[in-house]
């Protein structure tokens, strides 16, 4: 009785896991089962839309005025010859560079998320299920997540996430087209289901973001998960990634869990890419590669080895 009262939240977990694993995998069925999107669907689709669009709005009008400022002092000290104010102008368009990137990224993302509205109102199932890569959608991620919030509250179980982005893939879309890149992001998605456990949910979190979520795993483990992840990526597709990780703490919510994540994210994009930072609810600090690193198990063994194992920082 003992035994039974330990091991039935680890049992517990393993079992929605595996129901939604199964779940996913009779997606069509259900799916013949559901008719169009009704009307009240399509009405949240079109309000979600309005947001969107709103948004980028507001930052392109936001970064259009801060443009033409700076042209207009680019025109002044042009014909003044000031030699110091033009090195001062110099330091001010690296300042300006940032938000320049930060405002592709949104668009970029706003572009994703205008499709996959546009593709979700074909099915209500679909708001669950990214339509380009076939993962779990943004949607799916919040329930999912919530569960295990509930699961760690009431058993005292643990779990961690990543967000994983393609470094470079604006570059991939600039040069090759949306095309390419949509070819490049089903690639990765394949690359990156084969690597998680069983009990692992994959999530495409917009553009080239994606989120996994590991079941009955500490920090060091999703740290050696994202190693791990790392050489698979870049012996199979030739591409760098950035991953960022963090363990829910008591006391956590989906925003704050998601805002360490996130934190540690971009301190890998911010050193140059290529790299897994971690955030131990304190502060953040990267992890160092493995050596000989084998891929991680994907059977139904597999389910407590990336706990177990330590990434040595």
């Amino acid at each position: 009785m003992i035994w039974f009262s330990f091991a039935s939240p680890i049992v517990m977990v393993v079992a929605v896991w595996v129901a939604y694993r199964i779940g996913k995998r009779s997606r069509d069925q259900l799916n013949q089962q559901q008719g169009p999107g009704d009307l009240g669907h399509a009405k949240v689709v079109v309000q979600d839309l309005e947001q969107i669009s709103q948004q980028v709005r507001r930052s392109l009008v936001t970064h259009h005025a801060s443009i033409v400022q700076f042209k207009e002092r680019i025109s002044k000290l042009t014909e003044t010859g000031d030699a110091e104010a033009l090195k001062e102008l110099s330091r001010e368009a690296e300042q300006i560079l940032q938000p320049t990137i930060q405002l592709a990224s949104q668009i970029a993302h706003a572009y994703d998320d205008i499709r996959q509205h546009t593709d979700q109102l074909s099915s209500p199932e679909q708001l669950r299920t990214d339509p380009l890569t076939g993962l779990s959608s943004r949607r799916a991620m919040e329930d999912i997540l919530k569960m295990l919030f509930a699961m760690k509250s009431r058993y005292d179980t643990r779990f961690a996430i990543a967000l994983v982005d393609i470094d470079g893939f604006q570059k991939i879309n600039d040069e090759h087209g949306h095309v390419r890149g949509d070819e490049m992001l089903r690639s990765f998605a394949a690359t990156l289901d084969r690597t998680v456990r069983e009990t692992d949910v994959v999530v495409r979190f917009g553009g080239e973001e994606f989120v996994v979520i590991m079941p009955e795993t500490d920090l060091s483990g999703a740290s050696v998960f994202g190693q791990r992840l790392r050489k698979s990526v870049r012996d199979e597709l030739q591409l760098a990634i950035s991953v960022g990780v963090a363990e829910a703490r008591d006391g956590d919510t989906l925003k704050s869990l998601h805002a360490r994540t996130d934190s540690a994210l971009y301190s890998a994009k911010a050193g140059g890419g290529d790299a897994v930072f971690q955030h131990t609810g304190r502060h953040i600090e990267m992890t160092r590669p493995l050596k000989q690193v084998a891929l991680p198990p994907t059977g139904d063994n597999a389910c407590d080895e990336i706990t177990a194992t330590t990434t040595g920082v």
